[in-house]
């Protein structure tokens, strides 16, 4: 597997998302000092709030990477949130994506959005070997799913995502389990008291149930470290639900 020197993540799974870039030390690339792949993170921004992915994250992302002082074609590897998330902004992020790991013949390595919010989760509430990570599906709806993983890895295992309501997902919490997700924002009693009176639930802080692209970048190295990549027609984003015609064509 070749060596990495320069790297860009791109998060767009959640409104408006993020990119993020950075620059390894040419001599040992791989294998940075005790692991601490944020320490070489050189810049974020976030898309901005209106207009849409698809107008503001290419960019943004030139916009970074000119202020990193190297063009975008010295890319060598490209880390993206496969989701779950909205059909078009989830889209926007793994198409372009894809499109500069083709361009750059460079690494991609694509990380489910799930093991983001774990890993922040983790960081702000102390070490847990799973989480459970829940996203607003719309419809009165959340995508639930569960991150799991071996003690000090930032690799998580995700479970297989479920539609549920939020009166039955909560019901089947355990105590003491820690809970995040851009779930945590929805209207609903059942969210409002998971977040206003926690119980032997643990909620880490609002900032950290969204993915940040700087969370994504060091998992992506991570995963990149130990010899996992995808090739590009391979890489294929989860997406909340089904749209609303391939609903209408299962009726």
């Amino acid at each position: 597997m070749p060596s990495i020197h320069k790297f860009l993540a791109i998060e767009t799974s959640t409104s408006p998302g993020s990119v993020a870039v950075g620059t390894l030390p040419s001599h040992d690339a791989r294998k940075p000092e005790s692991g601490r792949f944020e320490n070489f993170l050189l810049q974020e921004s976030q898309l901005p709030e209106e207009g849409g992915q698809g107008r503001h994250l290419m960019p943004t992302l030139v916009a970074i990477i000119e202020s990193a002082g190297w063009p975008l074609n010295e890319v060598d590897l490209v880390v993206v949130a496969t989701g779950p998330g909205p059909f078009t902004g989830l889209r926007v992020g793994v198409t372009t994506a894809k499109a500069l790991a083709w361009t750059n013949g460079c690494s991609l390595v694509g990380v489910p959005t799930a093991c983001c919010l774990a890993t922040q989760a983790v960081a702000e509430c102390g070490s847990y070997d799973q989480v459970e990570v829940v996203f607003d599906a719309g419809r009165g709806e959340l995508y639930a799913t569960t991150a799991s993983r071996p003690a000090d890895s930032l690799i998580w295992k995700i479970s297989e995502g479920t539609l549920r309501k939020p009166d039955e997902w909560h019901k089947t919490l355990a105590p003491g389990s820690l809970v995040t997700g851009p779930g945590l924002a929805m209207q609903h009693d059942s969210i409002h008291e998971i977040n206003n009176n926690p119980g032997t639930l643990k909620v880490p802080p609002k900032t950290a149930w969204y993915p940040h692209a700087r969370t994504l970048s060091c998992i992506g190295l991570a995963t990149f470290e130990n010899g996992i990549t995808t090739p590009p027609a391979e890489l294929t984003p989860a997406y909340l639900r089904a749209s609303y015609a391939e609903d209408r064509s299962r009726t």
